[in-house]
């Protein structure tokens, strides 16, 4: 027994001095690691003020040539609603829809009814009258007629003279000629059908001058006058010549732009009314740069500009001006002569910063040597 309480003692002994020697071991260890984390340099959470680098380009201002291209449409230099003056049934129809027609040739014609025979009734009434008058007359030299009868059968003579006229014009007006020369574009009677005074009977267009009309803003029509030349870009890719014909002396009061009417001959009538079109008319030549649009940037106040830098290289906002966008670049004006332009990184610097300017063509640090205002 005595033996095996021994065993049981040394064993314990054993298995408890084990256990505490992992322990010491492991205590050990995170003391090393604790007193190497001590050791360590603490760590510089604050970073170094670095100025930014941006790649520049400095551009000089060109001359440049300034166009101005607005979009609009046709017109028919005239259209006109031809309507009837008198009042009868449609016997004839002498021009169809969207056919040409000569100025004076007939496009409808009423029946004239009573009309011819009140013409000849006048006629004789009118003869009638100027044979009453000539005896007057010659009774009057001779003294057998008194002035009031002389004046009498004047003015029945002349009242058969009126009564004749618009007898005449009441049978011409069943006679319904073109205007102008034209198109007839509508026509609104058919053979049978009754009329009345002030009834229409078709629309006809001229289009042997086409008008092309657009809105012009209030900034850009005091470079604008008649008889302005114009070159027009139909939607067929047609291209036109014309010049300008009409600006309006007001303005729209929604749009504040004003109209203009560019005239383009069309004698063989192969442009239609309604067309849309573009006219572009050479204003004025002026400095100004071209840039890639990319480097466009908006001021807190909504002004478009862009990003440049100073003699000191720090950032300096210029609001400019678009005058055209065009397929390999975009021309700014209102910029100085000389300018350095940050094209890379503009947006994220802000008016007024120091920047490092990199030269976007060699890659190295531009040395800036052009005084900007």
């Amino acid at each position: 027994m005595k033996v095996s309480y021994i065993l049981a003692f040394v064993l314990a002994v054993g298995s408890a001095g084990w256990v505490m020697s992992g322990q010491l071991a492991d205590g050990s260890e995170a003391g090393k690691t604790a007193q190497a984390e001590v050791k360590k340099p603490p760590v510089n959470l604050t970073q170094e003020n670095r100025v930014p680098s941006v790649r520049v380009q400095s551009l000089s201002a060109e001359s440049y040539t300034r166009h101005l291209t607005v979009r609009g449409r046709t017109e028919a230099l005239r259209t006109v609603e031809i309507r009837s003056e008198a009042s009868g049934k449609i016997i004839e129809l002498a021009v169809k829809k969207g056919q040409a027609v000569e100025a004076g040739k007939l496009i409808a014609r009423l029946d004239v009814n009573e009309r011819s025979a009140k013409v000849k009734e006048y006629t004789a009434l009118k003869e009638q009258r100027a044979i009453e008058y000539d005896a007057s007359k010659r009774l009057s030299k001779k003294g057998f007629k008194a002035d009031t009868k002389l004046a009498a059968s004047k003015a029945a003579l002349e009242s058969a003279h009126a009564e004749l006229s618009k007898a005449r014009v009441a049978l011409s007006n069943t006679l319904i000629p073109a205007p102008f020369t034209g198109i007839l574009h509508k026509r609104t009677v058919e053979i049978g059908e009754y009329v009345d005074v002030g009834d229409p009977i078709g629309t006809i267009v001229d289009l042997s001058t086409i008008l092309v009309v657009s809105d012009v803003s209030e900034r850009l029509v005091p470079f604008i006058s008649v008889g302005h030349p114009a070159h027009v870009r139909l939607i067929t890719g047609q291209i036109v010549e014309g010049e300008v014909r009409y600006i309006s002396s007001m303005a729209d009061a929604t749009t504040r732009t004003f109209r203009i009417e560019v005239a383009v001959p069309n004698l063989d009538q192969k442009i239609s009314d309604g067309i849309t079109a573009e006219t572009i008319l050479t204003l004025n030549q002026l400095q100004a740069h071209k840039v890639s649009p990319g480097i466009l940037t908006i001021a807190d106040t909504g002004a478009i500009g862009v990003k440049t830098i100073n003699v000191k290289n720090e950032v300096v906002f210029k609001e400019a001006t678009i005058l055209e966008n065009t397929t390999d670049g975009l021309w700014l004006g209102g910029l100085p002569k000389d300018v350095i332009f940050i094209v890379v990184g503009q947006e994220l610097v802000i008016d007024g910063q120091k920047v490092k300017p990199i030269d976007v063509n060699t890659l190295e640090e531009f040395k800036s040597g052009v005084p900007q205002s």
